[in-house]
Protein backbone atom coordinates (compact mmCIF):
# COMPACT_ATOMS: atom_id res chain seq x y z
CA UNK A 1 0.00 0.00 0.00
CA UNK A 2 2.91 2.35 0.81
CA UNK A 3 6.66 2.27 0.26
CA UNK A 4 8.41 -0.03 2.74
CA UNK A 5 9.58 2.26 5.60
CA UNK A 6 12.74 0.18 5.95
CA UNK A 7 13.60 0.62 2.27
CA UNK A 8 15.49 3.74 1.24
CA UNK A 9 14.29 5.97 -1.58
CA UNK A 10 15.73 5.03 -4.95
CA UNK A 11 17.52 8.41 -5.02
CA UNK A 12 19.17 7.83 -1.62
CA UNK A 13 22.74 6.58 -1.35
CA UNK A 14 22.15 4.91 2.02
CA UNK A 15 21.71 1.15 2.11
CA UNK A 16 19.06 1.33 4.85
CA UNK A 17 17.13 3.86 6.93
CA UNK A 18 18.48 2.85 10.32
CA UNK A 19 19.98 5.70 12.35
CA UNK A 20 19.27 8.18 9.56
CA UNK A 21 18.82 11.68 11.04
CA UNK A 22 16.86 12.84 8.01
CA UNK A 23 13.93 10.49 8.66
CA UNK A 24 13.25 12.30 11.94
CA UNK A 25 12.98 15.65 10.18
CA UNK A 26 11.37 14.75 6.84
CA UNK A 27 8.69 12.37 5.59
CA UNK A 28 10.69 10.23 3.19
CA UNK A 29 8.02 7.56 3.60
CA UNK A 30 4.26 7.81 3.92
CA UNK A 31 1.68 5.81 5.84
CA UNK A 32 -2.05 5.30 6.29
CA UNK A 33 -2.21 7.56 9.35
CA UNK A 34 -0.87 10.49 7.34
CA UNK A 35 -3.34 9.81 4.53
CA UNK A 36 -6.33 9.63 6.91
CA UNK A 37 -5.24 12.82 8.68
CA UNK A 38 -4.87 14.62 5.34
CA UNK A 39 -8.37 13.57 4.28
CA UNK A 40 -9.73 14.68 7.66
CA UNK A 41 -8.16 18.11 7.16
CA UNK A 42 -9.38 18.78 3.61
CA UNK A 43 -12.73 17.00 3.44
CA UNK A 44 -14.78 19.36 5.63
CA UNK A 45 -14.11 22.28 3.27
CA UNK A 46 -14.87 20.10 0.24
CA UNK A 47 -18.16 18.95 1.76
CA UNK A 48 -19.29 22.47 2.67
CA UNK A 49 -18.21 23.88 -0.70
CA UNK A 50 -19.89 21.03 -2.54
CA UNK A 51 -23.11 21.45 -0.58
CA UNK A 52 -23.11 25.15 -1.40
CA UNK A 53 -22.87 24.34 -5.10
CA UNK A 54 -25.62 21.71 -4.91
CA UNK A 55 -28.16 24.01 -3.25
CA UNK A 56 -27.59 26.49 -6.07
CA UNK A 57 -27.71 23.94 -8.89
CA UNK A 58 -26.74 20.26 -8.55
CA UNK A 59 -25.44 20.11 -12.13
CA UNK A 60 -22.55 22.45 -11.32
CA UNK A 61 -21.11 19.97 -8.83
CA UNK A 62 -20.27 17.70 -11.78
CA UNK A 63 -18.02 20.40 -13.21
CA UNK A 64 -16.26 20.80 -9.84
CA UNK A 65 -15.68 17.06 -9.53
CA UNK A 66 -14.23 16.94 -13.05
CA UNK A 67 -11.97 19.87 -12.19
CA UNK A 68 -10.70 17.99 -9.14
CA UNK A 69 -9.98 14.86 -11.17
CA UNK A 70 -8.25 16.66 -14.04
CA UNK A 71 -6.19 19.00 -11.87
CA UNK A 72 -5.17 16.74 -8.98
CA UNK A 73 -5.05 13.56 -11.03
CA UNK A 74 -3.13 14.81 -14.04
CA UNK A 75 -2.14 18.50 -14.19
CA UNK A 76 -0.70 18.82 -10.68
CA UNK A 77 1.10 15.51 -11.13
CA UNK A 78 2.90 16.88 -14.18
CA UNK A 79 3.83 20.35 -12.98
CA UNK A 80 4.59 19.61 -9.32
CA UNK A 81 4.57 15.95 -8.26
CA UNK A 82 6.94 14.79 -11.01
CA UNK A 83 9.67 16.84 -9.28
CA UNK A 84 9.32 14.87 -6.04
CA UNK A 85 11.94 12.21 -5.12
CA UNK A 86 9.06 9.95 -4.10
CA UNK A 87 7.91 10.06 -7.74
CA UNK A 88 11.21 8.46 -8.78
CA UNK A 89 10.38 5.09 -7.21
CA UNK A 90 10.64 2.64 -10.13
CA UNK A 91 8.31 -0.05 -8.76
CA UNK A 92 5.33 2.23 -8.23
CA UNK A 93 2.85 2.75 -11.06
CA UNK A 94 0.85 5.24 -9.03
CA UNK A 95 1.62 7.69 -6.25
CA UNK A 96 1.56 6.41 -2.68
CA UNK A 97 1.76 9.72 -0.84
CA UNK A 98 -0.75 11.49 1.39
CA UNK A 99 -1.74 14.24 -1.07
CA UNK A 100 -2.28 12.40 -4.36
CA UNK A 101 -2.59 8.77 -3.35
CA UNK A 102 -3.49 6.56 -6.30
CA UNK A 103 -2.82 9.11 -9.04
CA UNK A 104 -1.14 7.47 -12.07
CA UNK A 105 2.50 8.22 -12.80
CA UNK A 106 2.10 9.26 -16.44
CA UNK A 107 5.12 11.54 -16.58
CA UNK A 108 8.82 10.90 -16.11
CA UNK A 109 10.66 11.93 -12.95
CA UNK A 110 12.11 15.43 -13.28
CA UNK A 111 14.29 16.31 -10.28
CA UNK A 112 14.97 19.93 -9.51
CA UNK A 113 12.80 23.04 -9.07
CA UNK A 114 9.61 23.84 -10.92
CA UNK A 115 9.75 26.31 -13.79
CA UNK A 116 7.94 29.65 -13.54
CA UNK A 117 5.29 28.36 -15.96
CA UNK A 118 4.71 25.29 -13.80
CA UNK A 119 4.36 27.43 -10.68
CA UNK A 120 1.80 29.64 -12.40
CA UNK A 121 -0.21 26.62 -13.57
CA UNK A 122 -0.02 25.03 -10.12
CA UNK A 123 -1.16 28.15 -8.26
CA UNK A 124 -3.79 29.21 -10.81
CA UNK A 125 -5.33 25.74 -10.89
CA UNK A 126 -5.53 25.55 -7.10
CA UNK A 127 -7.07 29.02 -6.82
CA UNK A 128 -9.69 28.28 -9.49
CA UNK A 129 -10.73 25.02 -7.84
CA UNK A 130 -10.97 26.33 -4.29
CA UNK A 131 -12.67 29.57 -5.39
CA UNK A 132 -15.21 27.74 -7.56
CA UNK A 133 -17.92 27.34 -4.86
CA UNK A 134 -17.76 31.01 -3.79
CA UNK A 135 -19.81 32.58 -6.64
CA UNK A 136 -22.58 30.03 -6.13
CA UNK A 137 -22.72 30.75 -2.40
CA UNK A 138 -22.96 34.48 -3.12
CA UNK A 139 -25.46 34.26 -5.98
CA UNK A 140 -27.87 32.06 -4.00
CA UNK A 141 -28.84 35.22 -2.07
CA UNK A 142 -29.93 33.33 1.02
CA UNK A 143 -28.85 33.53 4.65
CA UNK A 144 -27.87 29.84 4.63
CA UNK A 145 -25.55 30.33 1.66
CA UNK A 146 -23.84 33.27 3.36
CA UNK A 147 -23.38 31.21 6.52
CA UNK A 148 -21.91 28.41 4.41
CA UNK A 149 -19.63 30.93 2.71
CA UNK A 150 -18.25 31.99 6.09
CA UNK A 151 -17.80 28.39 7.20
CA UNK A 152 -16.14 27.52 3.89
CA UNK A 153 -13.68 30.39 4.28
CA UNK A 154 -12.79 29.30 7.82
CA UNK A 155 -12.36 25.66 6.78
CA UNK A 156 -10.17 26.54 3.78
CA UNK A 157 -7.98 28.79 5.93
CA UNK A 158 -7.74 26.16 8.67
CA UNK A 159 -6.85 23.42 6.19
CA UNK A 160 -4.15 25.59 4.63
CA UNK A 161 -2.66 26.37 8.05
CA UNK A 162 -2.67 22.74 9.19
CA UNK A 163 -1.15 21.47 5.93
CA UNK A 164 1.63 24.06 6.06
CA UNK A 165 2.36 23.21 9.69
CA UNK A 166 2.12 19.43 9.71
CA UNK A 167 2.81 18.42 6.10
CA UNK A 168 4.61 21.09 4.08
CA UNK A 169 7.21 21.48 6.84
CA UNK A 170 8.23 17.83 6.45
CA UNK A 171 7.72 17.20 2.73
CA UNK A 172 10.60 16.03 0.51
CA UNK A 173 9.17 17.76 -2.56
CA UNK A 174 11.16 20.98 -2.19
CA UNK A 175 9.94 22.09 -5.62
CA UNK A 176 6.40 22.68 -4.39
CA UNK A 177 5.67 26.41 -3.83
CA UNK A 178 4.04 25.51 -0.50
CA UNK A 179 7.07 23.64 0.82
CA UNK A 180 8.64 25.34 3.82
CA UNK A 181 11.29 22.87 4.96
CA UNK A 182 14.25 24.60 6.60
CA UNK A 183 17.31 24.99 4.35
CA UNK A 184 19.56 23.17 6.81
CA UNK A 185 17.28 20.15 6.69
CA UNK A 186 17.19 20.35 2.90
CA UNK A 187 20.98 20.19 2.84
CA UNK A 188 20.92 17.05 4.97
CA UNK A 189 18.57 15.46 2.45
CA UNK A 190 20.72 16.61 -0.48
CA UNK A 191 23.81 15.04 1.12
CA UNK A 192 22.14 11.63 0.87
CA UNK A 193 20.40 12.15 -2.47
CA UNK A 194 23.02 13.19 -5.02
CA UNK A 195 20.72 13.07 -8.05
CA UNK A 196 18.33 15.49 -6.37
CA UNK A 197 21.19 17.70 -5.20
CA UNK A 198 22.72 17.91 -8.68
CA UNK A 199 19.37 18.88 -10.20
CA UNK A 200 18.96 21.70 -7.69
CA UNK A 201 22.52 22.95 -8.22
CA UNK A 202 22.25 23.35 -11.99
Amino acid sequence: MFLNPRQTLSTCKNSDCEDCPVKKELNCHFNLKQLVRFITIVMPAAIVGGYGIVIYNPLYIIIWILMFIIYFGFVEIRVMCSHCPHYAEPNMKSLKCWANYGSPKLWKYRPGPMSMTEKIIFKAGAIIIFAYPIPFLILKLELLSYILLGIYGVLISTAFFLLKKYYCSYCINFACPLNNVDNKIREKFFSKNQVVKDAWRQ
